[in-house]
């Protein structure tokens, strides 16, 4: 199967059940005050992975067991100094890191690895993005930091297909 009939077959089979954070850090230098600093000499980094996947059985209440399929991404957002951006190891004054999970029901278990990761690259992240924005904001306002625009990510049609 080649990765368009792959990826089309996990949207197909794959429904979304549910998105969350798994762990998070973030923090404010104690050398750097939010509130005096000139935002117009610092610049925001961003970080964007999928980190890896898994196929987990759940039982319900009644005990029948169900396949689900996981996602791991990893986001990030760190502030520097302008003049530092293009320095090999900049000073970091704030930086906020989340790993959220995606999580899926699979309607067909035999759906193959091959889908399972194409569809892992291609589409988790936009199921993940709205919350990753929310978080990012939330914790800029929290931190004293200036509010992060992230845009909203758009689903590249393929061939026609609308996209989920």
């Amino acid at each position: 199967m080649d990765n368009e009939q792959d990826f089309q077959r996990a949207k197909d089979t794959l429904q979304f059940n549910d998105a969350y954070l798994k762990s998070t850090s973030c923090f404010t230098d104690n050398d750097f005050d939010p509130k005096s600093a000139n935002w117009d000499e610092l610049v925001y980094q961003f970080i964007h992975v999928v980190k890896g996947s898994e196929v987990v059985g759940m039982a319900d209440a009644e005990g029948k067991e169900s396949q689900y399929f996981r996602v791991f991404v990893d986001v990030g957002c760190r502030f520097i100094a302008k003049d530092e951006q293009a320095t090999e190891e900049p000073k970091v004054l704030s930086k906020i890191e989340a790993s959220f999970c995606s999580e899926y029901l699979m309607v067909d278990p035999s759906l193959e690895e091959d889908a399972l990761k194409v569809f892992a690259l291609q589409n988790v992240s936009y199921h993940i993005w709205p919350y990753w924005r929310e978080y990012l904001m939330n914790m800029c306002n929290r931190l004293n930091l200036p509010k992060v625009p992230l845009p909203t990510m758009q689903i590249k049609p393929q061939n026609g297909d609308s996209g989920r």
